[in-house]
């Protein structure tokens, strides 16, 4: 992916959820050590709570999220840290009177959000170890941001932007005609007048999108809901992929040549082997009965050359898809629609695909 922003999110959460981990780990391995001595309760507090009874941790959710969010996910993580044991945690919806007004005034876009009440918090000494027991604690705050109020706000994973035009079912939503401008430019696999639409914005030089394609989600969704599902591959070929952009063209002088069925081929082909060399691409064309003096006028012309760029930036503008693979999954009935960002598991797909479908 190119999206760096995203890439530096998605450490982000890693490392708040390694250090969460080790916070834990270290705290039962000192307390439960057998190589040195019990720490005698009238010296120290038998439990590591740090007494910060006074520190809130208010969490702002969208239910119009669910699952997807995690918002349950990272509370429990937070609430097993020993520094903020004691923490009051109180959880606010999207929808509350006053919470649109505040994320706006602090220019936040994206939930979950999780406000601290302070960041003076963390200590580096579990007060429950004697000198010889000392090991050094993750901090926490070292991952919060100020906001305009004098709190702090916790530097997550957050997707979910609430302020988007969305659907009683949080799905986001897009205007038919936008859609169809999609489909016009694009090649068909499968029932053209299927329920859900599957657009995948991906390069054939892109790993991600090769580890996607040979996890076989593509024949196992089409396999599970037939004719209630097609799919569209859009060119989204990526700046520091040298030979993407001509990669792209092959299929689309391909697809002129001989359909659908032959451009879908040559993507299955081209990763399953990881191979996009362009004679290879071309050999491959000509097994799928492709003129070979054609293609290759096709490409010298470069007759879609301004059609695989005009289909990167118009979508990249209409989804804002920034990175491949880009998958977006669309009701064509209701125009709600989510996107998928990078190689998630089939599994992630059908749980958006059956919602749709509801």
């Amino acid at each position: 992916m190119d999206n760096k922003e995203k890439k530096n999110n998605i450490i982000t959460g890693a490392v708040i959820v390694l250090l969460i981990l080790i916070a834990i780990g270290w705290y039962y391995m000192w307390k439960n050590s057998s190589n040195v001595n019990t720490v005698k309760t009238t010296d120290v507090v038998s439990t590591a709570t740090w007494d910060y009874e006074d520190l809130t941790i208010t969490v702002i959710d969208d239910k119009r999220c669910g699952e997807k969010c995690a918002t349950d996910v990272y509370i429990e993580q937070l609430k097993q840290l020993p520094s903020i044991a004691n923490a009051k945690i109180e959880v606010k919806d999207f929808s509350d009177e006053w919470v649109k007004e505040y994320l706006e005034k602090n220019n936040i876009t994206t939930l979950p959000l999780f406000e601290f009440s302070t960041n003076n918090f963390d200590v580096s000494k579990d007060p429950t170890q004697t000198d010889e027991m000392w090991r050094p604690i993750p901090k926490i705050n070292v991952f919060l941001k100020p906001l305009s109020d004098d709190k702090y706000y916790l530097e997550i994973w957050a997707t979910f932007n609430p302020f988007e035009k969305r659907s009683e079912n949080g799905f986001l939503l897009l205007e038919s005609d936008k859609l169809q401008s999609v489909k016009d430019s694009s090649f068909i696999k499968g029932n053209k007048d299927a329920k859900i639409t599957w657009i995948e914005y991906s390069d054939l030089e892109c790993p991600y999108c090769a580890k996607l394609h040979n996890a076989g989600t593509v024949e196992a969704l089409t396999e599970k809901y037939g004719d209630k599902l097609n799919i569209m591959f859009n060119h989204f070929p990526l700046s520091f992929h040298r030979n993407a952009q001509t990669w792209a063209e092959i299929l689309e002088c391909l697809g002129e040549q001989k359909g659908s069925d032959a451009f879908y081929s040559l993507i299955k082909e081209s990763y399953t082997k990881q191979n996009s060399n362009k004679d290879y691409l071309i050999k491959e064309a000509v097994a799928l009965w492709a003129d070979e003096d054609e293609l290759n006028k096709c490409l010298d012309e470069g007759k879609y050359t301004k059609k695989v760029q005009d289909m990167q930036n118009a979508w990249a503008e209409l989804f804002g898809i920034t990175g491949t693979p880009g998958n977006v999954l669309i009701n064509n009935e209701t125009w709600e629609y989510e996107i998928i960002s990078w190689a998630y598991p089939t599994s992630s797909f059908e749980a958006i695909i059956d919602k749709l479908l509801k």
